[in-house]
């Protein structure tokens, strides 16, 4: 008989059941599918973080070809997303670093404890990236839902299946942590 970290006691259907079937879904290809989305996404940030812009017009520093009184409006564009540049760089590399560290997290679960215990911080870090970066990168908002989703149904799975109970007071307190962390080292 299989572990119950292997494979899941719930049919198709969400019921348990006493006999595992051959259509269950083990647990541990979900956590190696969400590992590679979430590598998948680390790679897309940094392609993104290559691709910002950095205006640098020699016109808007040069008074000699135009006054900056008169055009006040258009002077201040290159210092403004130039802070947008720097922004936005910055929510990147913050989000692929928390990313990183939920992979890392991923790599080290050995029991249906450590799936719960994991996964409850890394939906609110998911969040969290996903809200901050869908100002800056659109195109990541799909990707994140998705992982966001499949990370919601392991954590549900493994807690129903191992009798344990989410404590989303200490999941956010964890998460919050995680972001400060890695926010005081950037």
């Amino acid at each position: 008989m299989k572990s119950r970290w292997i494979t899941s006691e719930f049919g198709p259907r969400g019921h348990y059941e006493d006999r595992p079937k051959k259509n269950m879904v083990s647990l541990q290809p979900r956590l190696d599918a969400i590992r590679n989305h979430i590598s998948e996404q680390i790679a897309d940030l940094e392609s993104y973080g290559c691709k910002t812009t950095s205006f640098n017009h020699k016109g808007f520093n040069n008074k000699e070809s135009f006054q900056l009184e008169e055009y006040s409006m258009f002077a201040a564009i290159p210092f403004q997303l130039n802070c947008l540049d720097q922004k936005c760089n910055l929510i990147t590399g913050m989000s692929k670093t928390l990313l990183e560290r939920v992979s890392d997290q991923l790599k080290t679960v050995s029991d249906l404890g450590d799936i719960v215990v994991i996964l409850s911080p890394a939906v609110l870090i998911l969040k969290s990236i996903r809200s901050s970066l869908v100002q800056c990168i659109p195109e990541c908002y799909q990707e994140l839902c998705y992982i966001c989703e499949l990370i919601e149904v392991v954590l549900v799975d493994a807690a129903q299946v191992g009798g344990y109970t989410i404590n989303f007071q200490t999941a956010n307190e964890s998460a919050l942590s995680w972001m400060s962390e890695v926010k005081s080292k950037n």
